[in-house]
């Protein structure tokens, strides 16, 4: 392993050189210092977990917690890595390969941010259609998470269909309906924006407007929401606080606390999700008194990608035929209501990759190499480095909370494709935040076309 962990802090050591680099210039926590980071921790970290936990106390992980994994009862990465027994070529292969991606998704940074489009100016958007826009996208959400919940007996029956969806123990109906429900969440943030430009009995109805829509999306998140959601749920009013925050004793202590936010939503035990209120102390207790346990576990838990993407160069053509991106379109196909019952689409990637690997998601570096090999790998690196530019431009730089707020949503999903690629699982994780942009950009434009 010894190549393989060079080439993996060499990566390392040059990503944070052109963080370093570009900190000094732009003085801001950007889309490219997220992709840092998600690709230090999922495809480089990894590296030096596999060399040098085996044999030592740590390796154990936190297995009285969450109970066995399917490899074994280690650090699930652990055992993922022995269970395949991947030669160290195909480690060296990929870190050859994903040197090469994150040199052309700098590139393509580098390229798109001459062309990036002005900052989002959210306080040319008019006021009164910000608060329609906002009634009407969380009228919408309610509706469909009440039709959807009529299908349950009760709160904690919902709650507790959503745990077994995930694992695959039960089937529900209408499921489009709580995608759809999604809109909560922007309706949200734009119903918080609409407040903010109001005063008197306006803005005490918008606000009262916006804490009912945020239960709608809580509902929905108690149903469905994994770690990721559940912390950009809750995460992102307050970040974009720190991002509009004047005072950096203010930003620094919301951070710090948020820090803490993150490091227990990552580490708790699933059934957490199921019934908060009864398993919190017993979470908070644990994670206090292991805490280097916990941080243990959440790089080791978001470090499959080293592995897969090592393991699709040894399944790809082959097993797994070239895709030839058709899981693009397909990932759009499959989000489209089936009305007759009856699937006759072909399976996607992540149908494919789970029954090889179950439990772990498709990587980006997997998408791209099941798609067209190490082509298909630097293609999708370029166009991801592409967009985190085109964001940056748009929000990064945005006044106003508005702005601020998408940044902080977008922040917690975009650059997680690198970890959480497949395209149908992307568009129904994002739908919500995606058509709520939708709605904001083409209000900008109507703005700017007759201001």
């Amino acid at each position: 392993m010894t190549l393989a962990l060079i080439l993996s802090g060499a990566l390392t050591a040059l990503m944070a050189a052109v963080e370093v680099l570009r900190f000094r210039r732009v003085r801001r926590f950007t889309f490219l210092t997220a992709a840092h980071a998600l690709i230090a921790v999922g495809y480089c970290l990894p590296a030096f977990l596999i060399a040098f936990l085996p044999g030592t106390p740590w390796a154990a992980g936190m297995m009285d917690t969450l109970g066995p994994n399917p490899w074994g009862v280690r650090l699930y990465i652990l055992d993922l890595a022995d269970a395949l027994n991947l030669a160290e070529g195909a480690y060296v292969s990929a870190g050859i390969i994903l040197g090469g991606g994150y040199a052309v998704m700098l590139g393509g940074y580098l390229l798109a941010a001459r062309r990036a489009p002005m900052p989002l100016q959210s306080r040319a958007i008019p006021a009164g259609g910000l608060a329609v826009i906002g009634l009407v996208l969380g009228a919408m959400a309610a509706l469909a998470l009440t039709a959807y919940a009529f299908q349950f007996d009760g709160l904690r029956d919902m709650a507790q269909a959503g745990l077994d969806l995930r694992r695959g123990a039960r089937s529900v109906r209408w499921g489009a309906l709580q995608v759809l429900a999604q809109i909560a969440f922007p309706a949200f943030l734009i119903l918080a924006a609409a407040a903010l430009r109001f005063d008197g009995w306006r803005r005490a109805v918008l606000a009262a407007a916006a804490a009912a829509i945020w239960a709608v999306a809580a509902v929905r998140l108690l149903h469905v929401g994994g770690r990721l959601d559940t912390a950009g749920f809750l995460v992102t009013p307050l970040l974009a606080w720190v991002f509009v925050a004047r005072s950096r004793v203010t930003a620094m202590a919301v951070l710090a606390g948020l820090g803490a936010l993150a490091l227990f939503l990552a580490s708790v035990d699933p059934a957490f999700f199921r019934d908060p209120v009864a398993t919190a102390g017993t979470e908070a207790k644990q994670l206090t008194s292991a805490l280097a346990d916990n941080v243990l576990y959440i790089l080791a838990y978001l470090g499959f990608p080293h592995i897969t993407a090592a393991h699709a160069l040894t399944v790809s053509p082959g097993v797994i035929d070239f895709r030839w991106f058709i899981d693009i379109p397909l990932g759009v196909a499959y989000m489209l209501p089936n009305f007759t019952g009856v699937e006759t689409l072909p399976p996607m990637i992540l149908s494919l990759h789970v029954k090889l690997l179950p439990w772990i998601p498709v990587d980006l570096f997997s998408f791209g190499y099941y798609s067209l090999g190490t082509l298909g790998v630097l293609i999708v690196f370029a166009a991801f480095g592409a967009v985190l530019a085109l964001f940056d431009g748009w929000l990064t730089e945005s006044p106003g909370w508005l702005g601020q707020a998408l940044r902080a949503a977008w922040l917690f999903y975009l650059p997680f494709r690198l970890l959480y690629a497949d395209p149908y699982a992307a568009l129904q994780a994002g739908f919500g935040l995606i058509a709520g942009t939708v709605v904001i950009l083409a209000l900008s434009l109507w703005a700017r076309r007759w201001a």
